[in-house]
């Protein structure tokens, strides 16, 4: 029983993965927010850093394992993030992530944030981003990223 408690609290924790979309759901807290009472811009790339690691650890890549044994680590390239309408505290945030382009040695993952109104998600996203995504070595080097992330998830269809 404990270890399908730990199994459903992590599948809770990570998301689910629906027709090559991950969803991951958070809540804006206090701390999240500026002075003006909505969500400071650097904690929208935070919520997006969660959402691609709760990924991976939904398709049993463990990023410290990686680093620690093979001395290799995911870094991001580059970033073009948009923020169409402010999420606030206390909102449900929902992050769909989809895969947008792959090659050998690069990912570019679309994160769009959704907000929950009165019990279902808005049409359009509030805030929407890119990321390219390389896989290092312990030397800085760009390394093969497919190798890594073969999980249908990261194959184009």
């Amino acid at each position: 029983m404990e270890y399908s408690l730990k199994s459903e609290i992590n599948n809770l924790i990570n998301g689910e993965i629906i027709n090559n979309t991950h969803y991951y759901i958070t809540r804006i807290f206090y701390e999240d927010t500026d002075a003006g009472g909505i969500v400071y811009h650097a904690n929208y790339l935070k919520y997006f850093e969660r959402a691609r690691t709760s990924l991976l650890n939904l398709i049993n890549i463990d990023q410290k394992k990686l680093l620690e044994k093979k001395k290799l680590g995911f870094v991001v390239r580059d970033i073009n993030l948009r923020i169409n309408k402010s999420f606030q505290l206390n909102q449900i945030l929902l992050v769909k992530t989809c895969l947008k382009s792959a090659k050998k040695s690069c990912i570019v993952l679309k994160h769009e944030a959704f907000e929950r109104i009165q019990g279902t998600i808005s049409e359009n996203p509030n805030v929407s981003c890119e990321i390219q995504i390389v896989m290092i070595n312990d030397k800085n080097k760009v390394k093969d990223i497919s190798k890594i992330l073969h999980h249908p998830f990261f194959k184009l269809t």
